[in-house]
């Protein structure tokens, strides 16, 4: 049975704060991620859920409960805004994100969604297209379109 000294002790407590202390010299600054807002064409009437979302924008979900297609648009891979959508939505990263839609083309899966380059155009193709969403910065001017949900 081993018998702790008080040097070995001392000696433990020691190693765990300067390990602490050299594990929090290493933390980087949270991602200010923006505030974003997910919005629908008008005729999309249904609420949706973090689950429906997070489905709809890995193509899992195609279409609305009234048979309606989705049409979803994305941001760039590496835009800030669809980084911090796809933390806060599918809990991936761009590089998690990247393999996952890689192996969805190699299984022969659905194509992602089609990438839009401004929020404004997000707005007028939402605002424009039966069963589309989308997802926007907070403060973007919405026009016509419904707003679904903040995130």
């Amino acid at each position: 049975m081993f018998k702790a000294d008080s040097t070995s002790l001392n000696r433990r407590k020691l190693l765990a704060l300067a390990a602490s202390a050299m594990g929090a010299s290493f933390v980087t600054p949270a991602f200010a991620a923006p505030d974003l807002v997910v919005v629908v064409h008008p005729s999309v009437g249904e609420a949706i859920s973090m689950a429906d979302l997070g489905a709809i924008f890995t193509t899992r979900k195609q279409s609305w409960n009234g048979g309606k297609r989705i049409v979803p648009f994305n941001f760039p891979a590496k835009h800030e805004v669809r980084v911090a959508f796809d933390e806060a939505v599918l809990g991936m990263d761009p590089d998690a994100v990247a393999r996952y839609w890689i192996d969805r083309k190699i299984r022969g899966g659905n194509p992602p969604p089609k990438q839009i380059t401004t929020a404004q155009l997000v707005v007028r193709l939402v605002e424009k297209l039966e069963g589309a969403i989308g997802y926007v910065p907070k403060g973007t001017d919405l026009g016509s379109t419904r707003l679904a949900m903040t995130l």
